[in-house]
């Protein structure tokens, strides 16, 4: 059952991705020949009224749709012919190659907004569960069960509106509640060197607030969920690559499967999950300048623009080749990491 629910994880993103591309295709009117999950000679065919053949392959690492004139599009004298994708204009080449990142993440934000739904939002109540050792809050005897009335004169509802009252300041404002009496306390907050901030030194208690079925919540728990998303994953990079540990965090589909019976595929939480941290990764990751992905060919097809569609045949053989090179080593490398040290 986990593999089963991986497959379909997979082939779900690639589905939602692939159709991204369809749909702007259709929208622009362009002739759209083949729409393919999977690679490999088609398992299953399907042709319907618009003379699109829908077919299932059996390696499952991707898919593509195929536009009228596409395969000719890096060649010199490509074909124009009304409904092929050399007869678009820019902007609409543009929307149509951005268009599969772009439903991925909003297929993500889309998920993230019915787990905060229906499954509910966790918060914590503003009550100090714990006090760290040596900390600004023990040496300015804030104890545990103090309620957290205010901070920098922002009032607080939950624990988690307490960094955004602090903000960057090293001084505080504090306002408790002890035994039904306010307590206003002013102290300096000592530098954290791991998270990079000023701490008080508190966490909260251990009994969350399950806050279901909230739409206003769930949307703004959902929107700030990806910026905080790509954020962390940027700074988490940027440490690995400092402590040269990047190799162990790469993982490609092999690693995936690898790992797959921790991620608690067997629930719906987990699938959900792997759902939305997948289509948050893929829709970035194509977007990347790199040749041959989504962003590299609509950085080709500006640069062609500028050149008013004249660029040398050897530019055009040097950006396919690097475009093969560099996906291939990626592939390669990815692949053997995940078999030999996962």
């Amino acid at each position: 059952m986990i593999y089963l629910n991986l497959l379909l994880v997979f082939i779900c993103i690639v589905f939602i991705h692939e159709f991204g591309h369809y749909f702007f295709a259709r929208l622009f009117k362009a002739e759209v020949t083949d729409f393919s999950i999977g690679f490999g000679k088609p398992l299953y065919t399907f042709t319907d009224k618009n003379n699109t053949v829908w077919k299932i392959s059996p390696i499952l690492l991707g898919g593509y749709v195929k536009i009228k004139g596409l395969d000719t599009v890096f060649q010199k004298n490509s074909n124009e012919d009304p409904g092929s994708f050399q007869s678009l204009k820019l902007y609409q080449k543009i929307l149509i190659l951005f268009a599969g990142s772009f439903f991925n993440v909003v297929s993500a934000w889309f998920a993230l907004f019915c787990v905060f739904f229906f499954f509910g939002i966790a918060t914590f109540a503003p009550i100090i569960g714990n006090v760290a050792d040596e900390s600004s809050a023990q040496i300015n005897d804030l104890r545990v069960n103090d309620i957290i009335v205010s901070i920098n004169d922002n009032e607080i509802f939950e624990f988690n509106d307490i960094p955004k009252a602090m903000g960057d300041r090293d001084f505080i404002s504090i306002i408790i509640q002890r035994n039904n009496i306010l307590i206003e306390k002013n102290f300096e907050l000592k530098f954290n060197n791991e998270v990079n901030r000023y701490l008080i030194g508190i966490s909260s208690t251990n009994e969350p607030l399950i806050n279901k079925f909230n739409f206003s919540k769930s949307i703004q728990n959902s929107l700030n969920f990806i910026p905080t998303y790509y954020s962390a994953s940027i700074n988490f990079l940027h440490k690995s690559y400092q402590n040269n540990t990047l190799s162990d965090q790469l993982a490609g589909p092999v690693g995936i499967v690898k790992m797959a019976d921790q991620m608690m595929l067997d629930k719906i939480r987990g699938v959900i999950f792997l759902f939305i941290m997948i289509s948050l990764f893929v829709g970035v990751f194509n977007l990347l300048p790199v040749p041959l992905l989504d962003g590299g060919h609509i950085v080709y097809f500006i640069i062609s623009k500028i050149f008013s569609n004249s660029l040398p045949q050897l530019v055009t053989r040097i950006y396919i080749a690097t475009g093969i090179t560099i996906i291939s080593f990626l592939f390669i490398f990815i692949t053997f990491n995940d078999i030999f040290y996962k």
